[in-house]
C-alpha cells in the first residue's frame, strides 16, 4: 500500500499490524464487555460442533421444521409489484399499523391506536430503541434474571449499568420485594418477558398489577416515571389456553415490544413492532423520538417493505400450538420418567431442566459428548439447569430420548465425575445405549 502524498513510502498493512487502526475508545470498551452467554460460547468449543450432520441441536430457537402453510404463498403473493414505487422507500406502512392494531384487539382485547404502532424488524431492535430512548450513561435498568441471552449487552451498550433481580426460585415467578429493593433514583427501566425466556412462566394479572404498584409509588417517590420494557415474543406461544396479559394493561409508563420470528417459524425474516398504551402520557413526545431513532442513527429499523405488504396475511398464521404442547407434554414425561425434574413451561419454545450434576456445563459436555447439544444454565445465570428448544422435531426428539436416558444413568453412577472424563463417559454411554437397543 501507498502513501498518496509520498508514493516512495509504503503505509502500514492493515491485514498484517495489529495496532494500525483508531477504534472508539467508547467503543473498545463496550466491545470487551463480556455477559456470561458470550463466555460461554467464547470458551465451549464444543458448541461449534451442533450444526454438524447427525447432531441433536436444542440450543436455540431455530426451527427444525417448516414455517406454517400460507407463509410462502403469502410472501409470493406481495412480491408482485403493484407500482412503481412498491419496492421504494417506506417507513411505518399505514396498513401494517392497522393490521397490528386490529390483531392486538382480536387476539389479545388491547386497544392500541394505528398511531403509536411502530413497525421495525424484529424484538431485538424494539428493545434497542426502547433502550437508547430511556437509558443513558450511569442510569440502571432493571434485568429478570436468568435473563434472555442479549438484555445485558444491549443495556450496556447505552452506557447503563444492568441490575439483575432473581425470579423466585421455588415458583419462577417474579420477586416483587426483590424489585422493589433494586430500585434507586438511577433506575430508568425494567425489562420483562412473558412468557419468560427461558423458565417457561407466564406472568399472571395480579403479578403486573403488584409490578404497577411498585414502579408506581417508585416514580412519585424520585420524581420521574420508571418504565416497563415488555418483551412479549412469546405472548402467543401460550399452552393450555391459558391468555398472556401485557404490563400495557395496568401501567401507564410501558412500552409492549413484539416480533413475528417466533410465531412464524421464520426468525430470519424480521417484521416486529412498538406499540405504546392509550394510557401513555404526552405520547405526542414519544412517538416523535421513536419515529426519529428508527432511521438517523441505527440506520434505517423499519421492516423490509415485502413483510409489511404480507402482514395482513402472515397475521393470519400461527405456529402450530396444539403440535408444539404434544412435543412439550410427551418430552416432560419422558425426562421425568428417566429421573430429570423440570418446571412445566406455561409458553415459550423451552424446557428448563434440572441438571443431575450440580456442574450443569459438565453435564452439557457429556450430552455433547453424544452428539446433543443443550444451553446450559451457567452462562443463563441459573446454575444447575439446562434448557432444551422445543423447535426441534419429532424425528430429533426421538433420536435424543435413549441418549438422554444413558447420560442420566451416567450421571447417577457417576456423582462426582470430572468435566474432563469426557472420553471415559462417551465409552460408557455407548455401552449403555448399545445394551438398550
Amino acid at each position: 500500500m501507498y502513501d498518496k502524498n509520498n508514493p516512495n513510502k509504503l503505509m502500514p498493512d492493515p491485514t498484517s499490524e495489529g495496532k494500525t487502526h483508531f477504534i472508539s475508545p467508547r467503543l473498545l470498551k463496550l466491545l470487551s464487555y463480556q455477559t456470561p452467554i458470550r463466555q460461554f460460547f467464547t470458551q465451549a468449543t464444543y458448541m461449534s460442533r451442533r450444526t454438524e450432520p447427525g447432531s441433536i441441536d436444542f440450543t436455540i430457537g431455530d426451527a427444525h421444521e417448516i414455517p406454517p402453510p400460507g407463509f410462502v404463498e403469502a410472501l409470493q403473493r406481495w412480491s408482485v409489484p403493484q407500482n412503481q414505487g412498491w419496492y421504494g422507500y417506506k417507513g411505518n406502512i399505514p396498513q401494517s399499523r392497522i393490521t397490528v392494531s386490529a390483531a392486538l384487539q382480536d387476539k389479545r382485547g388491547l386497544s392500541i391506536l394505528p398511531e403509536d404502532i411502530f413497525m421495525t424488524n424484529g424484538t431485538v431492535v424494539g428493545l434497542a430503541i426502547c433502550l437508547q430512548m430511556l437509558a443513558g450513561e450511569g442510569d440502571e435498568v432493571i434485568i429478570l434474571t436468568p435473563p434472555w441471552l442479549g438484555y445485558r449487552s444491549m443495556v450496556h451498550f447505552t452506557g447503563a449499568v444492568p441490575v439483575g433481580v432473581p425470579v423466585d426460585t421455588n415458583t419462577f415467578d417474579m420477586d416483587l420485594q426483590a424489585i422493589a429493593s433494586a430500585i434507586t433514583e438511577r433506575t430508568r427501566a425494567i425489562i420483562i418477558n412473558s412468557p419468560h425466556n427461558p423458565t417457561g412462566k407466564l406472568f399472571s394479572a395480579s403479578t403486573l398489577e403488584g409490578l404497577s404498584g411498585i414502579l408506581n409509588e417508585a416514580s412519585k417517590h424520585y420524581g420521574k416515571p420508571i418504565y416497563i420494557i415488555s418483551d412479549e415474543t412469546f405472548s402467543r406461544i401460550v399452552f393450555d389456553n391459558q391468555t398472556c396479559p401485557s404490563p400495557t394493561q395496568f401501567y401507564p409508563f410501558s412500552f409492549l415490544v413484539y416480533g413475528y420470528s417466533k410465531t412464524l417459524m421464520a426468525p430470519g425474516q424480521r417484521i416486529g413492532y412498538i406499540a405504546l398504551p392509550p394510557t401513555m402520557p404526552n405520547r405526542e413526545e414519544i412517538r416523535r423520538i421513536i419515529a426519529f431513532l428508527q432511521q438517523t442513527p441505527f440506520g434505517w429499523c423499519y421492516p423490509s417493505v415485502l413483510m409489511q405488504y404480507a402482514l395482513g396475511d402472515l397475521e393470519q398464521l400461527n405456529i402450530n400450538i396444539e403440535h408444539l404442547q404434544n412435543k412439550r407434554d410427551g418430552m416432560v414425561k419422558a425426562l421425568r420418567d428417566m429421573g430429570y425434574t423440570m418446571y412445566n413451561p406455561d409458553g415459550t419454545f423451552f424446557l428448563l431442566v434440572q441438571s443431575p450434576w450440580d456442574d450443569d456445563l459438565a453435564f452439557a459436555e457429556l450430552l455433547a459428548s453424544e452428539d446433543i447439544f443443550v444451553l446450559p444454565g451457567t452462562p443463563q445465570e441459573i446454575p444447575g439447569y439446562f434448557r432444551i428448544s422445543l423447535t426441534a422435531n419429532e424425528e430429533m426428539i426421538s433420536r435424543s430420548l435413549p441418549k438422554f436416558q444413558a447420560a442420566m444413568e451416567y450421571a447417577v453412577a457417576n456423582p462426582l465425575a470430572s468435566p474432563s472424563s469426557v472420553t471415559k463417559r462417551q465409552s460408557i454411554i455407548e455401552q449403555n445405549l448399545s445394551n438398550q437397543s
